[in-house]
């Protein structure tokens, strides 16, 4: 299944900056938010994850192709 990813400021880190943080990748059936996170090495607790504009996803979400997943730095303050 093709997903589509963005990543936000930092994140873009990531990926070639040519990417300009976005990319496509080719996911297994079956696969979750968490292979994601896996494959670029981020960790749950410090991004967020929206998938099709819906935030708070947990990392166990299954995706679907077509999928737009985008993770972003959780900035947090007081």
């Amino acid at each position: 299944m093709q997903i589509s990813i963005r990543l936000h400021s930092v994140l873009r880190e990531k990926l070639p900056p040519d990417t300009k943080g976005r990319t496509t990748l080719t996911l297994p059936d079956g696969a979750t938010v968490y292979d994601l996170l896996t494959h670029f090495n981020l960790q749950n607790n410090v991004v967020g994850i929206s998938v099709n504009d819906e935030i708070e996803i947990e990392a166990s979400h299954p995706l679907r192709d077509g999928d737009h997943v985008e993770f972003f730095r959780v900035v947090g303050g007081g």
